[in-house]
């Protein structure tokens, strides 16, 4: 059992604070702090945001903490005590949770940022208090060592998102509960299988549990958790809701859009067992290559010809889930590199980390400007030179193209592809790249030639961090893409509970 650390008790404390801030807003409407000044009025109106930054800047420090001590291949799990009557709440970090849980929270840490920039919210401590609840839920239930507490987990992200959403658009807010609900349903069916034929509801020996069981068993629980993860990761046929959310709540869209892919695919990682089981499971592979394909031209095609910038952004998210279906239902070959499974870990980080320099971009720029239509943004890129970098540098890692961190999950996905004779697969991959590039290109070449039409307004400083945060990192990976290799390599045999001592990966 983990030690109980000092910083890990003031997280919980400063996780929990906005929670009872709303309650009291909402039990006692009369009670509340008067501004005496429009300098108090706008600390009042960003305090919440930047008391999530400072809680997730302490996730970051906690889950980097917590990576050198995972390095040797020995997960680090934590036991809540007081609940082991009721039920044993069990979390584990190991190579592929605790890069995650760092990524989740940094990506909360300029989400925060972002909201404390935007024009005057109403009732900015709830939104504080969602984003910071559905954060905390995504983390918990990928960090989960137990299958029920990780859909439990689930489910409350799925409500915190929807909560966060409704204050801006119902309908959109309604789109996302219904069509991820039926996805959470669906998978909650998969694992409540899983549950009954293993006897055993831990994450951690999942895989080597599921070896003996039958393949026809088998291949019912995979199908399942795939088709119930596809609405989290934003993929076809379900991505209407995410462009719903885009459409519908510009400001907040930025949450949904990246929290749920990457607790999607972390899911995927772990219920679907890797290498060990996926040859015996020809029609998860060509499930996984179907929607895969279909999903990564889709959104590649549609980001390509849409003329709002919020579209630009959930259209590469969809994309980016078209390839990690590739990587899993490729994965599912008899003759499959484990170089596909390495870029399905890898991409559970690098796409996220592109997706959030665009996200946050167009999220800028519409707050800078007014509106988000590319057309009516002619000549914006001069007055918005970071909101710029940060889109070329994240749309152009999307894309593949070395050094940015992309690259490295490309290369690995598309030799594997051709390793296993899946040539047709690697020319789709790289022929949706070039759409993504020339989708990024093309949009910033609008943006930047022309006179400038749209007048800009006052910016927030707190906006201008968040995008210099983001470009440092997405060009600081670029360093450490020697490294993003071992790592995946890693993350694979950590979520297969295989050491590398241990069981060879086949090849």
């Amino acid at each position: 059992m983990g030690a109980i650390r000092p910083d890990t008790i003031v997280l919980n404390w400063l996780l929990a604070l906005p929670f009872f801030a709303a309650l009291c807003a909402e039990i006692f409407p009369r009670l509340s702090l008067g501004a005496h000044a429009e300098r108090e009025a706008e600390a009042l109106r960003r305090g919440p945001f930047l008391l999530g930054a400072l809680a997730s800047l302490m996730g970051v420090g906690l889950g980097i903490s917590l990576i050198p001590q995972t390095l040797g291949g020995s997960p680090v799990a934590v036991d809540y005590w007081w609940t082991r009557d009721l039920y044993h709440l069990r979390f584990q970090a190991d190579v592929l949770t605790a890069p995650v849980l760092v990524l989740l929270c940094a990506m909360g840490l300029l989400i925060h940022l972002y909201l404390a920039g935007l024009p005057l919210l109403p009732q900015p401590h709830h939104r504080a208090a969602l984003v910071l609840a559905a954060q905390g839920c995504v983390v918990a239930s990928c960090l989960s060592a137990d299958l029920i507490l990780m859909c439990f987990t689930m489910q409350l992200a799925l409500i915190c998102l929807w909560l966060l959403v409704y204050l801006d658009s119902p309908r959109a807010a309604n789109t996302l509960l219904s069509v991820t609900y039926i996805g959470g349903a669906i998978l909650l069916a998969g694992v409540l299988v899983m549950w009954n034929r293993v006897g055993d509801s831990s994450t951690s020996p999942l895989p080597m549990l599921l070896v003996p069981v039958e393949p026809h068993h088998l291949q019912w629980m995979s199908l399942l958790v795939l088709v119930g993860v596809l609405p989290l990761i934003a993929c076809f046929p379900s991505s209407g809701w995410l462009l719903g959310v885009a459409e519908g709540s510009p400001a907040l869209a930025l949450a949904p859009g990246l929290l749920l892919p990457v607790a999607g695919m972390c899911i995927a990682l772990r219920l679907i067992p890797g290498s060990v089981t996926l040859g015996l499971l020809p029609g998860l592979g060509a499930v996984g290559l179907i929607l895969g394909a279909a999903t990564l031209c889709w959104g590649a095609l549609r980001a390509w010809l849409t003329i709002s910038l919020r579209n630009v952004a959930a259209w590469l998210t969809v994309s980016q889930a078209g390839l990690f279906l590739i990587a899993i239902g490729a994965a599912a070959s008899p003759t499959a590199s484990p170089g596909l499974l390495q870029a399905g870990a890898l991409h559970t980080l690098a796409a996220p980390a592109a997706l959030l320099g665009v996200w946050l971009a167009a999220g800028a720029i519409r707050c800078r400007f007014g509106t988000d239509s590319i057309p009516d943004l002619a000549g914006v890129i001069g007055k918005a030179p970071l909101a710029g970098f940060a889109l070329l540098v994240g749309g152009l890692s999307l894309a593949g193209l070395p050094p940015l961190p992309g690259f490295q999950m490309q290369r690995l996905l598309i030799s594997g592809l051709l390793r296993d004779h899946q040539t047709w697969l690697a020319v789709v991959v790289l022929a949706a790249d070039v759409i993504v590039a020339v989708a990024v290109l093309d949009t910033l070449r609008r943006l930047v030639s022309g006179t400038a039409v749209a007048a800009p307004r006052w910016s927030s400083p707190w906006l201008s961090v968040a995008l210099i945060v983001v470009s440092i990192a997405l060009v600081a990976a670029v360093g450490a893409s020697a490294q993003l290799g071992n790592w995946s390599d890693l993350a694979l045999r950590g979520a297969l509970s295989i050491s590398r001592s241990g069981i060879s990966l086949p090849r």
